[in-house]
């Protein structure tokens, strides 16, 4: 039986973790920026621009 601690298996785990979050291709875009980014792809007229000014949240920093 094998009684040596799982340090193996936390390796493995956090390794594929960290690759899993650079796995980003790029900034991530607010939606409106996200539909009107796809209306020109699709040659679309592009959507109304939103009609309120959003709340900052915390974690925005985060994302900028």
């Amino acid at each position: 039986m094998n009684t040596q601690p799982p340090y193996r298996f936390l390796v493995v785990v956090l390794a594929m973790a960290m690759l899993a979050g650079c796995g980003r291709a790029g900034a991530p875009y607010k939606p409106s920026e996200a539909a009107a980014k796809q209306a020109k792809e699709n040659e679309q007229p592009a959507p109304p621009a939103p009609a309120k000014q959003d709340k900052r949240f915390i974690l925005d920093g985060l994302l900028n």
